[in-house]
C-alpha cells in the first residue's frame, strides 16, 4: 500500500512587495514530481520565478491555499492564512519568544495546526543547515557602502563609492561581484570597515570587502594602529569584543552558557579605528550589549559615520537600531545626545542601515540555494503522519527538533515559551533578519 502524502503548497509571501524568494524553484519542483511529490503553487505577482516557469516545471497553479495539507514558505505566513490542521513551513520568527509574533505562534496553537521552523534545522555539531545567513551578508555590505557614499555625496566628499548601487540593482552575486571588482581602489575617503562576527553573515561581508580590494588587518593591529593609510577590513570574532567580569579566559562554552552573568562588552575599545560597523553577531538578552546608548555618548566623537546593523535587533546590542529600514528607504541617522532617528541620511550623526530582509535582494541565488537544501527534506515532510504522537510522526531528529507546534500543542523543547504568550502585548513590534 502507498503511503498517504501531505499535499504539498507554496504559499505567496506576503511581507513586503520586495520578498521575492521562494523555498523551491521551478526546477526543483520538477525534480520532486519525477519522485512522485507532486506540489502546487499559490499565485503570487512578485515572487522571482514567473507563475508560468511553474506552470511549465509541471506545478498546478492555485489561487488560495484551499486544500493545502503541508505549506512551504520563507517568511512566516499571514495569520489568516493558517487553516486548521496545516503544516507550515517557514522562518517564524518566535523561538526568541518575539513579542510581535506571540499572536502568530497562538493562531497555530488555536488551529491546531504544525509549525516547522528553518532557523532551528541543524546538523549535530548545532550548524545550522538551511539559511540566507550569506546573502544577508553580502547584501547587507553592499547596501551599507552604498549608504557611505550617498553620505559622502551629501557632504561634498567625491568618492568612487558613490558608484556603490544598491544591491538589488545587481541581480545576482555574480554580477556584484564582477561590478564591484571593476572599481578602482576607493578614494576620496578611506574606508576603514570593522565586521562583528565570523558566521555565515560576516562571511558575506568580507566577501563583499575582498572584491573590493580592501585590506585584512587583525583585531591586535587595529587596536595597536598598525593598519594602512589607505582602505582595509577587520573582522572580529567574540573573544575579541567581552571579557569575563573577574578577569578569567574567555569560553566560548561558558559565555553562551552564563552570558552576561559573568561577561561584559569590550568592544568599545574598537571605537575610532573604524569609521563603518558592519554587524552579524546573533544576540538576545541574555548577552552584554555592545553599543548601549551610554556608551555611544560617552565616545560620541569615535562612532563609525554608518552602521550597517545586519543582524537587526531592534533597541538590542546596538541601541542606536531603533527600527528596521526598508529596501526603499535605507537608512536612518541616530542622533545620540537626543537618543532619537530620523529617515535618511545625515553628516550628523550615525546613519544606520538595517533592512529586515536583505536577502531578497539577491532573490534568485538565494532561492536556488535554498530549494537545493529543502529539497532533500521533501520526502520525509510529505510522508508525516499527523494522526500519530509527535514522537511516531515520521520526523527524524533534524526536523524533529525544527518543530516548534504540533497539531496545536508546543512540543517539549518550546514549551519555554508558554509565559512569552500569558505576555503578549498590545501593539506587535519589531521583526528579525532572515
Amino acid at each position: 500500500m502507498t503511503q498517504k502524502q501531505l499535499k504539498t503548497f507554496i504559499r505567496t509571501e506576503h511581507k513586503s512587495s520586495w520578498e521575492a524568494r521562494t523555498p523551491l524553484t521551478p526546477n526543483a519542483v520538477t525534480q520532486l514530481a519525477k519522485k512522485g511529490i507532486p506540489v502546487v503553487v499559490e499565485k503570487s505577482k512578485y515572487r522571482y520565478f514567473p507563475d508560468e516557469e511553474y506552470a511549465e516545471a509541471g506545478a498546478r497553479l492555485s489561487d488560495s491555499l484551499e486544500g493545502a495539507e503541508l505549506v512551504l514558505g520563507i517568511k512566516e505566513p499571514a495569520r489568516e492564512a493558517i487553516l486548521p490542521d496545516q503544516v507550515h513551513v517557514a522562518f517564524s520568527h518566535t523561538i526568541k519568544g518575539q513579542a510581535y509574533n506571540m499572536p502568530l505562534l497562538q493562531e497555530f496553537i488555536d488551529k491546531k495546526a504544525t509549525l516547522i521552523d528553518y532557523e532551528v534545522m541543524r546538523d549535530k555539531e548545532g550548524s545550522r543547515t538551511i539559511a540566507f545567513g550569506r546573502y544577508a551578508g553580502i547584501a547587507g555590505a553592499i547596501d551599507t557602502f552604498n549608504v557611505v557614499g550617498r553620505k559622502l555625496a551629501l557632504n561634498g566628499i567625491d568618492s568612487n563609492l558613490c558608484e556603490i548601487e544598491p544591491t538589488y540593482k545587481y541581480d545576482t552575486i555574480a554580477n556584484a561581484k564582477h561590478c564591484l571588482g571593476e572599481l578602482p581602489p576607493i578614494t576620496g575617503y578611506p574606508l576603514k570597515v570593522l565586521i562583528n562576527g565570523t558566521g555565515n553573515v560576516g562571511g558575506g561581508c568580507v566577501e563583499v570587502c575582498e572584491w573590493l580590494g580592501l585590506e585584512r588587518v587583525t583585531p591586535e593591529d587595529l587596536l595597536a594602529g598598525r593598519v594602512p593609510e589607505g582602505n582595509f577590513y577587520c573582522q572580529l570574532a567574540t573573544v575579541d569584543t567581552v571579557r569575563r567580569i573577574d578577569g578569567g579566559p574567555f569560553d566560548s562554552g561558558d559565555y553562551r552558557k552564563n552570558g552576561k552573568k559573568a561577561y561584559e562588552s569590550k568592544f568599545h575599545e574598537f571605537l575610532g579605528s573604524y569609521n563603518v560597523l558592519l554587524q552579524t553577531i546573533y544576540w538576545d538578552d541574555d548577552y552584554p550589549k555592545q553599543l548601549p546608548r551610554s556608551v555611544m555618548q560617552a565616545h560620541k566623537d569615535a562612532l563609525p559615520i554608518v552602521i550597517g546593523d545586519i543582524s537587526c535587533d531592534i533597541d538590542g546590542s546596538l541601541e542606536c537600531t531603533k527600527k528596521a529600514s526598508t529596501i526603499d528607504e535605507p537608512a536612518f541617522t541616530y542622533f545620540v545626545d537626543e537618543d532619537r532617528i530620523e529617515d535618511g541620511i545625515s553628516w550628523y550623526g550615525p546613519s544606520v542601515m538595517s533592512i529586515d530582509h536583505l536577502p531578497c535582494e539577491l532573490s534568485r541565488d538565494a532561492s536556488e540555494h535554498f530549494s537545493r537544501i529543502l529539497t532533500q527534506y521533501m520526502p520525509e515532510l510529505v510522508r508525516m503522519d499527523l494522526n500519530k504522537p509527535f514522537e511516531e510522526c515520521g520526523l527524524e531528529r533534524l526536523l524533529r527538533e525544527a518543530t516548534i507546534v504540533y497539531r496545536g500543542e508546543l512540543t517539549p523543547a518550546y514549551r519555554y515559551l508558554e509565559d512569552c504568550l500569558a505576555n503578549q502585548p498590545k501593539e506587535p513590534q519589531a521583526r528579525d533578519q532572515n
